[in-house]
């Protein structure tokens, strides 16, 4: 059965119909020859007891009878009904013996009364089918009326016999002629067969019916499979497909297949994106107080759009994803700063030591011991927040190693932070401002950059303050837009995702810089989740 079912289309398509088309032949041809047959049997039937009838009638006939039963006169009548095609013609007397035929080779045995005893003994007329010397015939007996002026007598009877080969050799002509249509028929049904299938072949991009199940299963199977969400409509815009990620990302029920986009789903957004003939990156939309993040891929033929493909993420999981690598980043960078400084230290120990200059080793090794002492009194007895605490001396370990003074106000003070300002929104928030400072001062002779922090009152305020060249005014404007920056191409996303990390926090930014002399960066954000922070 399996092997049955990988037999090519085209082989399948043109066995079908040829097994049709000769069943349809056979069919009608059979019909054909069985109407034709029982018509023509008929009509023989008809035409026999026709011949006999008008014999029987016949002048010269019964002028046999009348003129004392002259041979010549009969013989008259024999060569006249000779003419008669496919047909025998017997003259039998009243006692049932034979007295002339049409057939001087036909042996007709001797005939008892009885056999046709209608005729003869009551005048009556009929046909039959029989069997006469092996052979089927149609016998038609009428008798022979002798008028004799005050009375009539039966005097014999005619009988004709019409051989039902005769019909068969017509039918078989017959046969022989559709056949011979049967056949074009045939050959033109092969070439329609012949032609579908390679139509069919060419829609389905030659691929063969089990083939394109085999696919379908697959593709069925990885759709629902991958987490990320696949809807797809058509030209119309109607929907043809969407996996299960799709439908519990966009709330929808289940059987939206078939129905139109903008009966299940709200967004405009989406709706539009969906129908456009471009196509779509990245782009973020509102559904039921989810964040989407959908791309498209509209799908093009003969340079009109049959249909489009969207793909839908979380943009919730996303930024799990992005928190997560912004965390590991983040570790990665201040390990290697760290390790970075205390390999630089352990090489200016080594050299001191190497030049016997022990007094001055001790006196580096205890100046270091009271700075990190110092950052770090502030860092473990202030700020009590072990994120934050993280955050800061991994930046402490970069601004040693770029030798940048980084200071930490000793009038900082940080008690705990709400659940909502997670690890990673802290990483997005300070560590790209602070960052951001230390590229500010890399220029300077003296590097200076400046952190304050304190959550007295309603809300939990962060400043970073640089010493470097300033913002340039030009860039005031658009600071926080996207793509923008004066530091080169593929930069200037920091202070945008800072920008959209504190607004989701219903938190907000400002800063002051004057050129040449540094900026500042304050950031406010509410202590309780979902409260807003008025204007500062």
């Amino acid at each position: 059965m399996k092997k049955l079912l990988k037999v090519p289309i085209k082989i399948k398509i043109l066995v079908l119909i040829v097994i049709l088309i000769i069943s349809i032949i056979v069919l009608l041809s059979a019909m054909y020859i069985v109407m034709k047959l029982n018509d023509d049997m008929a009509k023989a039937e008809e035409l026999t007891m026709q011949t006999a009838k008008t014999v029987s009638y016949m002048p010269a006939l019964h002028d046999y009878y009348n003129s004392y039963k002259l041979v010549n006169t009969l013989g008259n009548v024999v060569n006249q009904v000779k003419k008669i095609d496919n047909m025998e013609v017997f003259f039998q007397k009243r006692n049932g013996m034979i007295i002339a035929s049409t057939d001087d080779e036909y042996t007709f045995g001797e005939l008892t009364i009885e056999e046709h005893e209608k005729a003869l003994i009551y005048g009556s007329s009929y046909v039959m089918q029989t069997v006469e010397e092996d052979k089927k015939v149609i016998k038609a007996v009428a008798p022979i009326m002798v008028d004799y002026g005050e009375y009539k007598k039966v005097e014999g009877a005619v009988i004709v016999l019409f051989e039902v080969n005769h019909l068969y050799e017509a039918i078989w002509e017959d046969i022989r002629e559709i056949l011979k249509v049967s056949v074009i028929i045939l050959f033109l049904g092969i070439f329609a067969g012949y032609s579908l299938t390679n139509s069919i072949r060419k829609d389905t991009l030659n691929l063969e019916p089990y083939e394109i199940a085999a696919m379908f299963r697959e593709r069925n199977a990885i759709l629902h499979s991958v987490k990320e969400g696949i809807l797809s409509i058509d030209e119309k815009g109607m929907i043809t497909m969407v996996n299960t990620s799709a439908a519990q990302l966009l709330t929808l029920e289940s059987g939206v297949e078939g129905r139109l986009v903008e009966e299940v789903i709200s967004s405009e957004v989406m709706i539009e994106g969906l129908k456009s003939c471009k196509k779509q990156v990245n782009v973020e939309i509102q559904i039921d107080e989810k964040a989407i993040i959908m791309n498209t891929q509209p799908i093009i033929e003969a340079g009109k759009r049959i249909g489009t493909v969207a793909s839908l993420r979380d943009r919730t999981e996303i930024k799990r994803m992005i928190d997560a690598i912004s965390e590991v980043k983040q570790y990665s960078d201040d390990l290697r700063a760290q390790s970075h400084e205390f390999t630089n230290k352990l090489y200016a120990i080594l050299g001191l030591l190497q030049l016997d200059k022990k007094e001055k080793a001790i006196e580096f090794i205890n100046s270091e011991a009271t700075l990190l002492k110092k950052e770090e009194k502030i860092i473990f007895t202030k700020i009590k927040d072990e994120r934050v605490q993280a955050i800061l001396l991994g930046k402490l370990g970069q601004a040693s190693e770029k030798k940048i003074d980084f200071v930490i106000d000793k009038e900082s003070s940080l008690e705990g932070l709400p659940d909502n300002l997670t690890l990673s929104s802290l990483i997005i928030i300070l560590g790209n401002l602070i960052s951001n400072a230390f590229d500010a001062v890399k220029e300077n002779a003296l590097k200076e950059v400046k952190f304050f922090v304190t959550d007295i009152g309603d809300e939990i305020i962060f400043e970073i303050q640089d010493n470097g060249t300033g913002i340039a005014e030009e860039m005031t404007q658009q600071l926080f837009e996207k793509g923008q920056s004066s530091k080169g191409k593929n930069r200037g996303y920091g202070l945008f995702n800072v920008q959209v990390e504190i607004e989701s926090l219903n938190g907000v930014i400002e800063y002051s810089s004057n050129e040449h002399k540094g900026t500042i960066f304050t950031v406010y954000l509410p202590k309780e989740e979902g409260s807003k922070n008025g204007d500062h």
